[in-house]
């Protein structure tokens, strides 16, 4: 079955965030897989109390990311009712103190707002905590509908050199590499920062994407090898390439 195909003979290229991969260090240890980190962003704070408070009043609230919701709790009470992209995300809101939580099914944006409580929100204020350069399907699809949305960004990605060292090592790898592509702002800041010759070499690799938007992204700029994963989840990523590894290995 591809959930117990190991992955031994991979290395995995994890673009999560500064201080973000143990989730994912441990899906590539389960596997057998090794893992390279390479950030291109940290995380930071923005200090929005009014923006939160507002975001936070209304009865119906979105967080579109584990992130979001660690950064309000550090500055309010997580009560009520929510919305959730994915279950880390959902996850995180019950232990930070949500009453209740809807999680959407794909786990995506797009899968977000075919949820039927979406579908009637003429009027209705919805609260979104967010980060600048977030998800901005919701910003724009949910007052389209009429809702009255309430945004907080209260956490902002600061972009970040991968250094000459960690550029060096990527390019080093050589046979069965996979990227972990979760974020197109976050791909957008590590691609930018190679060479079109050095670009052409990663292109060799195998990339996972965790979305079909970000499948289609991926191809827009020349890459072939690209594989679909149901959600954002370490492990949802690492069972689509454990998955295609079985099906080539019983060709």
């Amino acid at each position: 079955m591809a959930t117990t195909t190991t992955l031994s003979g991979w290395t995995l290229v994890s673009l999560r965030p500064q201080n973000q991969h143990a989730g994912v260090r441990q899906a590539a240890h389960v596997r057998g897989a090794r893992l390279v980190s390479a950030s291109p962003f940290r995380l930071e704070a923005v200090a929005d109390d009014e923006a939160l408070t507002r975001a936070l009043a209304c009865r119906l609230r979105i967080a579109i990311s584990p992130a979001a919701v660690r950064f309000a709790a550090a500055m309010a009470a997580i009560e009520g009712d929510w919305l959730a992209i994915g279950q880390a995300t959902a996850n995180a809101l019950r232990h930070a103190g949500a009453r209740s939580v809807q999680v959407a099914h794909p786990q995506t944006a797009a899968g977000l707002l075919q949820l039927p409580i979406l579908q009637q929100i003429k009027g209705r204020h919805i609260g979104l905590v967010s980060a600048p350069d977030g998800l901005g399907l919701l910003e724009s699809a949910l007052p389209a509908r009429g809702a009255k949305l309430h945004i907080a960004h209260i956490y902002r990605r600061q972009p970040l050199t991968l250094g000459a060292a960690k550029m060096r090592q990527l390019l080093a790898l050589q046979e069965q590499v996979a990227c972990l592509v979760t974020s197109q702002a976050a791909f957008g800041q590590f691609w930018r920062q190679f060479a079109k010759e050095d670009q052409r070499r990663l292109r060799n690799w195998t990339f996972v994407a965790s979305s079909p938007r970000l499948l289609h992204y991926l191809q827009t700029l020349g890459i072939s090898r690209v594989l679909l994963a149901e959600n954002t989840r370490s492990m949802a990523l690492l069972t689509a390439l454990a998955t295609a590894t079985e099906r080539r290995q019983g060709a």
